[in-house]
């Protein structure tokens, strides 16, 4: 079913907001409480999460109570069924709650029952920003009990939307965590550790950082030529310069899924990523970007791809085939010593945690506990 125009409309002033984020934070709220609405979405939060750690912090929310907020943060971080298997989804791919855990399993979770149930909370459809070895910033909208599960519908609007609040949440993570003001915008760009391209309607080059002119030197990576800023390798400078020529208010650019980072090799075998950014005409971005260069209609920003380890626990779910739940309570016995005390970390019953050992156990092909640690040191140290 094709989108009405009305629906175009609200789309297209979504990412507008989102891409005012880069320099206001304050707008945070405002722009979840318009993706809810977009989406069909009950509450919304941009968070962070260490499943080895048992830590969480929500950054952005809206429609959240904050006591529900403490709440998660101190206890029910670590009672999640999802975690830690959604850690290790790969960044930008929108999935649900139920794609990890059976819906009949999510809702006996003492999760559900005691911090989503009371809220109104049914499902969630999350994707993951960025990941660490064990930790991963993301992004989710919450169903309420009045929509239930997540659906397609739900799964491709948040899919439009992913890899615009993906470029956004990096490009603001470079400027860093700071407010950056409008007037000191270029002395902010001359700390950023990527390599900043300001670029005018036709691609050229019209101010860069220290970092930026580093990489324009070397020449390869990124490199001034007639028509303007081109990347290592056909495939970047063809996404380079379709997002330059892209119209972000034409409804087939709207529709259209880009991806959020633009893959660079270096004649050294090196992998880069650049974060290309659109400054919409009138908007606060685009006059903030202005006063460091007039004809600024486009920032780029290129840093060296941060290598991300292999956790133990997510090569041993690939090399054993082990289920999110047996996730879990694998990297509950990495820290726990009895049974009684990984079935209250889990919010399960003893008895679970014993039929999800001996399924571990079994696949692992180990008898003891020590065997399970050393499987999970081995397997780590894979990466």
């Amino acid at each position: 079913m094709e989108p009405s125009q009305f629906e175009l409309d609200r789309l297209s002033e979504i990412i507008g907001l989102i891409y005012e984020t880069v320099l206001d934070e304050t707008i945070w709220p405002q722009t979840l409480r318009l993706i809810c609405d977009y989406s069909g979405g009950k509450a919304s939060r941009i968070y962070w999460r260490d499943a080895s750690k048992g830590m969480g912090e929500t950054v952005y929310s809206w429609g959240i109570d904050p006591n529900f907020l403490r709440l998660y943060r101190e206890k029910y971080v670590t009672l999640n069924p999802t975690y830690p298997a959604s850690v290790f989804i790969k960044p930008g791919e929108v999935f649900s709650s139920r794609d990890l855990i059976p819906g009949e399993e999510f809702q006996a979770s003492r999760f559900f029952r005691e911090w989503a149930a009371p809220q109104g909370f049914f499902d969630a459809a999350i994707f993951n920003i960025q990941r660490y070895e064990a930790s991963a910033a993301a992004f989710t909208i919450i169903t309420g009990d009045d929509y239930g599960l997540v659906d397609d519908r739900l799964r491709l609007r948040l899919t439009r939307l992913a890899p615009h609040l993906q470029r956004a949440a990096l490009i603001r993570r470079e400027l860093g965590r700071h407010q950056t003001r409008t007037a000191s915008l270029e002395a902010a760009l001359n700390q950023v550790e990527a390599g900043v391209f300001i670029l005018d309607p036709a691609g050229r080059v019209v101010w860069t950082n220290q970092n930026a002119q580093a990489l324009l030197m070397k020449g390869d990576v990124a490199r001034e030529g007639p028509q303007g800023l081109s990347l290592a390798g056909s495939g970047a400078y063809r996404l380079l310069r379709e997002g330059l020529a892209a119209d972000p208010h034409q409804a087939e650019e709207l529709l259209r899924h880009r991806p959020a980072l633009i893959k660079i090799t270096d004649g050294e075998g090196v992998e880069w990523l650049a974060c290309l950014m659109k400054l919409e005409f009138c908007a606060q971005t685009q006059a903030a970007f202005e006063r460091v260069d007039r004809s600024a209609r486009a920032a780029l920003f290129v840093r060296r791809a941060e290598a991300v380890p292999s956790s133990g626990i997510e090569s041993c779910a690939l090399l054993y085939g082990l289920t999110p739940a047996e996730m879990r309570v694998l990297q509950a016995a990495l820290d726990i010593h009895t049974v009684a005390d990984m079935a209250i970390r889990l919010g399960i019953s003893p008895n679970t945690v014993k039929k999800h050992l001996s399924a571990i156990f079994a696949k692992m092909g180990v008898t003891r506990r020590a065997g399970l640690i050393r499987a999970v040191l081995a397997a780590g140290g894979r990466g």
